[in-house]
């Protein structure tokens, strides 16, 4: 697994004579980058204000672009170095009118959420301009970055301990098929500028503004999971181990959604990777409603432990397994990012990973194009395939819809 630097986002990360593996890896704080050239092979004259212009599929991001303060924050950044390089992925014309923006309209959208739309689809550095494969994802701070931390715009259970999330953009490439935040976006060549480069692509990509826990509670696919975890919650409460500063954790509503929320510092926020069963998951385990579970769950003993010690109810002991803590306090999964499943059908997240019995362990294998998970601890036991919706990318990490809980017998 590689390491990569970044700060306002980063060098370019690929020589064109060394296109390899890009790792699921670790953000580390980097200096400011200096604009080392971009690999591209190919030569051109126009900046990329004068790129922009000259591509017909880019009318209206040109017409959203002039309307944003985004060239004059890239002017800023070339006070020390006029030849600093950007990487712009620009939506196509089709992708801006699914998302509801015309040349029509685009006039009188507000100008700063045009700011926002672009700022978070434009990174600092580049990529190799003719990667037929490049395994993994990297993940960059794009220009949304230099603005302040941000909470969930709906504010959550737990967003009020002085943390704050950094928003992400993971970029990867896999036969030619560009992809953000694990999406596929199209497969158009770069087009290269004096001072950067153009993506095309596809598909509308947006920063998120939910936590993971909001994600699930509002989708009715996830009633009996949310109706699990709510309930264990309630015995750790009753118990006086919720958030146990011993572990230095915040609880987001159960320990199988376990996440300090948010970071200090750029480079240091965990995040969680959440594997979350479906209803129907539940009831072909034999938990026909919700009642049921809760029945479950009150036979779990948490009478007494020594103090520091993690408690777990019977049914958190296998949603523990459902989910993965990534580059969180102290050093768990510091060299992964986000496990979206291009990176995994790639292998390019290790395909084992354990953070102890109280955070979580998993282990996969690809069948028949299928993420298969299983537990570490009962290889032999039922294994849970990712089902769509997957990819989910929100402020706390990615989700990904499963068909079984990880139970270990089969």
């Amino acid at each position: 697994m590689k390491r990569y630097n970044i700060r306002l986002g980063l060098y370019a990360i690929i020589l064109s004579g060394l296109i390899g593996v890009i790792s699921c890896s670790k953000t580390e704080e980097p200096p400011r980058p200096v604009g080392t050239g971009l690999p591209y092979t190919n030569t051109t004259t126009r900046r990329l204000a004068e790129l922009l212009d000259s591509i017909p599929e880019a009318s209206i991001y040109r017409a959203a672009f002039k309307r944003t303060g985004i060239q004059q924050y890239i002017d800023s950044l070339n006070t020390d170095n006029s030849n600093a390089y950007y990487t712009l992925f620009v939506p196509v014309n089709k992708a801006w009118e699914a998302a509801g923006y015309t040349m029509g309209n685009i006039n009188t959208v507000p100008a700063e959420e045009l700011e926002l739309l672009i700022r978070y689809l434009s990174i600092t550095g580049g990529i190799a301009a003719k990667p037929g494969s490049v395994t993994g994802e990297t993940a960059y701070y794009p220009f949304t970055y230099p603005e302040k931390p941000v909470c969930s715009e709906v504010p959550g259970p737990f967003a009020d301990n002085g943390f704050y999330y950094y928003h992400r953009l993971s970029v990867g490439m896999t036969g030619g098929v560009l992809r953000l935040n694990g999406k596929d976006v199209g497969r158009k060549p770069v087009i290269p500028a004096v001072n950067g480069a153009v993506y095309l692509i596809d598909s509308m990509i947006t920063k998120p503004v939910y936590e993971s826990y909001q994600v699930l509670s509002a989708d009715t696919a996830f009633t009996f999971y949310m109706a699990a975890l709510k309930k264990s919650n309630a015995l750790y409460e009753q118990s006086g181990i919720l958030g146990n500063r011993y572990y230095n954790i915040r609880f987001n509503d159960t320990a199988a959604l376990v996440l300090m929320t948010g970071g200090t510092e750029l480079g240091g926020e965990p995040a969680t990777a959440v594997f979350a069963p479906d209803n129907n998951a539940f009831r072909k385990a034999g938990f026909a409603s919700i009642e049921e579970i809760n029945n479950y769950i009150d036979r779990s003993a948490l009478a007494d432990a020594p103090p520091g010690t993690e408690m777990l109810t019977n049914m958190d002991s296998i949603l523990v397994n459902h989910r993965i803590l990534i580059n969180a306090t102290g050093d768990v999964n510091v060299n992964l990012t986000n496990p979206y499943t291009g990176c995994l059908l790639s292998n390019a997240w290790p395909n084992y990973v354990n953070n102890g019995a109280a955070m979580g362990a998993i282990t996969y294998r690809i069948e028949n194009s299928r993420i298969v998970l299983h537990r570490p601890d009962a290889p032999q036991g039922r294994g849970a395939v990712i089902i769509g919706p997957s990819d989910i990318t929100t402020l706390t990490g990615v989700i990904h819809r499963v068909d079984n809980l990880l139970l270990p017998n089969p």
